[in-house]
């Protein structure tokens, strides 16, 4: 999974100061080489680059010199201009009209928080129009495990003989996505504690025996349904699943393969309070009783997707709980393109996903393939865990017309009983949950990163009371301080 460096913009506007005279709440401004500097190690500098406004910009051969108070900014964070960009270079004359020639290269010492030392230069000069860090990012390349060749479900080329590209579309999903540290329960059978998974199985809980021994029960079902939506990619051993650096909360609602709901209902509310993003059920019922019923309902309360199996009996209603509409109902494909013959259909399947030999991890730790929508689900709640990743403020709302905006269609054309919007393309899904999240300064929810979010930064200052709920913690390590200031900043956008 690439692990992409944002560009974080920050600009000079019209009757916009960033830094110069800010105060912080309760004490004086302090020295910038305290916010930003740690010490200083001889190794790799931190790289940034700035953007001079059109109307400060000397051309000319010589590296563009900076006012007195910008150079003293950037000697204080111990910085230094390194000459031109090398985009400044660009020979077509369209590159003037775009700014391409006023590129600065800046460096930092080892061990400075890029983020907040921009901002703080920026506010030091209105003739910077732009100061940000070096994005660093990967090829969107292939994992490594030695088994991903053969996972046509996440990259089909027609490998065993399927239709090249029936497939939810992973890689393009990893190049977009970044740690997520997201939690995906997942109702089942239990999870076997394989390297795989390394120590990100939580406390999870066992409903049947009222314990918190969740390792597998049933044959391996939960370890394969697990290691589709979680096991780790790019680490040269076996598979790879779809979030790979997902938090795995197990929850055991089968004695040893079969529940009851109530067993089911518990484990869901469980899942729920402590803690998951995302819960994926892989089972089925042909009960629907209004106690599981009620569970789903507190779910989407608390605004929780639940990507649930329409079941294997190809009968012409999903299973419950996928029926009801609260959940992402899923069904299973092939790698040739089709909807797998048990899958069962009806008005409530929201999407597809592969679901007939799809390999994934055994107890032992080893590989096997297995068949089933339980296959397909996981699928969809790692893509989930990927969405929330790029845009945590979706609602299940939101995720459920993603899916049904993004799907690839399929035979019959159209939305459909059999897949309902289709087959899920995960890379389409994560790119347009990205393109709908509110600005990152965003801190009143009104659509604009202006005062009002800089005053309520402001006023948080320092340590946070509460880590899950410290408005102004934007880069998330439970302090308000220059970090935070630089992300805000970069958004900065009144209206």
């Amino acid at each position: 999974m690439a692990r992409l460096g944002g560009r974080i913009l920050v600009g000079s506007r019209p009757g916009v100061r960033f830094g110069g005279d800010l105060r912080f709440p309760g004490e004086s401004m302090p020295a910038l080489a305290t916010i930003i500097l740690t010490a200083a190690i001889a190794q790799a500098p931190v790289r940034a680059q700035a953007k001079v406004a059109a109307w400060a910009w000397e051309p000319g051969p010589a590296v563009q010199q900076l006012p007195e108070r910008a150079a003293a900014c950037l000697d204080a964070l111990g910085g230094r201009v390194t000459g031109s960009a090398g985009a400044a270079r660009a020979m077509d004359p369209v590159a003037s009209r775009i700014g391409l020639d006023r590129w600065i290269v800046l460096e930092f010492p080892n061990g400075t928080e890029p983020v907040g030392a921009c901002a703080m230069l920026a506010g030091s000069w209105e003739g910077f129009e732009v100061v940000e860090p070096d994005g660093s990012g990967s090829l969107a390349d292939l994992p490594n495990d030695p088994s991903f060749p053969e996972q046509w479900a996440l990259r089909n080329t027609g490998q065993s003989g399927g239709v090249p590209g029936s497939d939810v579309n992973a890689v393009s999903a990893w190049s977009q996505a970044s740690s997520t540290g997201l939690t995906i329960a997942f109702l089942d059978g239990g999870v076997q504690p394989l390297a795989e998974f390394g120590n990100r199985i939580l406390t999870g809980w066992n409903v049947p025996q009222q314990s918190t021994v969740t390792t597998d029960t049933c044959g391996g079902h939960g370890t394969h349904v697990t290691g589709i939506a979680a096991a780790t990619g790019n680490n040269a051993a076996l598979i790879a699943g779809m979030c790979w650096d997902a938090k795995i909360l197990p929850i055991v609602v089968v004695n040893p393969c079969t529940f009851f709901e109530q067993w089911v209902a518990e484990g869901l509310v469980w899942a729920i309070d402590h803690g998951a993003d995302v819960v994926n059920m892989s089972l089925q019922s042909n009960a629907g009783g209004q106690l599981l019923r009620d569970a789903v309902l507190y779910g989407e309360a608390l605004n929780v997707p639940m990507v649930a199996a329409t079941g294997n009996n190809n009968l012409p209603a999903p299973a419950f709980p996928a029926r009801w509409p609260e959940t992402i109902a899923v069904a299973a494909t092939t790698h040739l393109n089709l909807r797998w013959v048990n899958s069962n259909y009806g008005a409530e399947v929201d999407l597809a996903a592969p679901g007939e030999n799809v390999l994934s991890l055994t107890t032992s730790g080893g590989v096997i393939t297995r068949t089933g929508t339980s296959m397909a689900a996981p699928h969809v709640a790692g893509a989930v865990a990927l969405m929330l990743g790029a845009n945590p403020s979706l609602t299940n709302a939101q995720v459920r017309s993603i899916f049904a905006a993004t799907s690839v269609d399929m035979l019959p054309a159209g939305v459909d009983e059999f897949t309902g919007a289709g087959r899920l393309d995960a890379g389409a899904a994560v790119a347009m949950a990205a393109a709908l999240a509110p600005p990152v300064g965003d801190l009143d929810g009104d659509g604009d990163v202006d005062g009002a979010d800089l005053a309520i930064l402001l006023g948080g200052w320092g340590a946070c009371g509460s880590c899950a709920s410290c408005a102004g913690d934007l880069d998330g390590n439970c302090e308000i301080g220059g970090s935070d200031l630089g992300i805000l900043l970069s958004s900065w956008s009144p209206d």
